[in-house]
């Protein structure tokens, strides 16, 4: 089998961000894989080597995402194993991050259940008189 077609897969990741507490969903929350087969490790490092010092700048990878406006997220082309994804808010109102696990299998999409991303402890910030 030739390098072209070992990475020629068909599991996919999606799933959806969304606040605990009013269950609404959570734009621009970065999703990213941390845990993965060692061959989807290989590629990723073989892509990393291509785009040199730019690779750790890139926000949208073949491993990590932002969520879109309805809060949904997908990595696509995953070779099949198990896998971790770990959600965190990049924004001012900060979130814990929520990381989960998952396993793959050959020619299967993979709902994940909703990521429920909790506030972070915040001090409370008194108004202005």
């Amino acid at each position: 089998m030739s390098a072209k077609e070992q990475t020629k897969n068909r599991v996919a990741i999606a799933g959806r961000v969304i606040d605990a507490e009013t269950k609404l969903a959570i734009p621009g929350a970065l999703v990213e894989i941390t845990k993965m087969p060692e061959r989807f490790k290989n590629w990723l490092d073989l892509h990393a080597l291509q785009y040199a010092k730019s690779w750790e700048k890139m926000v949208e990878r073949p491993d990590q995402t932002l969520t879109v406006v309805d809060g949904c997220f997908s990595f696509i082309n995953l070779p099949e194993g198990k896998y971790t994804l770990l959600t965190i808010h990049i924004s001012a109102q900060g979130y814990k991050p929520v990381d989960r696990s998952v396993k793959s299998s050959q020619s299967k999409i993979i709902e994940l259940q909703n990521f429920e991303l909790n506030p972070e402890d915040k001090p409370k910030v008194e108004q202005p008189s």
